[in-house]
């Protein structure tokens, strides 16, 4: 299975500039912790329910004079669509990430995969092997 497979789609972005405040209220209708932020559909930074609350709150920054790319967490890590869940899952963890932009060729943004939604694919799996195998287990 690729990541193109059982990535989310669409994904919720905003360009670099949008002010944090912005950003936050689209995470907080579109009900999510984190918004990629993309230039020319390339994705350039995540911003995180997190980022906010340290580098803007806790700092004191006004949100909305705040642009997204000043407290944005850049060089990402993205993968390609054609790759698969193990390779996904072992990059997230050598680089400590949650959640992975991806791609198509061209390094437009086609999804996100993030390491919970791996967990719940790999466990739905674990469940169907467990299936077969008590399916194969002689009767007593």
């Amino acid at each position: 299975m690729t990541l193109m497979d059982c990535c989310q789609v669409p994904v919720v972005t905003v360009p670099p500039e949008t002010p944090v405040y912005d950003a936050a209220r689209i995470m907080a209708e579109q009900n999510v912790g984190s918004i990629v932020v993309v230039e020319e559909k390339r994705p350039v930074g995540i911003l995180t329910d997190r980022d906010i609350t340290v580098r803007v709150t806790a700092e004191g920054l006004d949100p909305a004079q705040v642009p997204v790319r000043a407290v944005m967490t850049g060089n990402l890590m993205v993968l390609p669509a054609t790759a698969g869940l193990y390779e996904a899952l072992g990059k997230a963890r050598e680089r400590n990430v949650r959640r992975v932009p991806v791609v198509d060729g061209q390094g437009a943004l086609t999804g996100i995969i993030t390491v919970d939604d791996i967990i719940a694919l790999l466990a739905e799996e674990m469940g169907r092997i467990a299936e077969v195998i008590r399916a194969g287990r002689p009767k007593i």
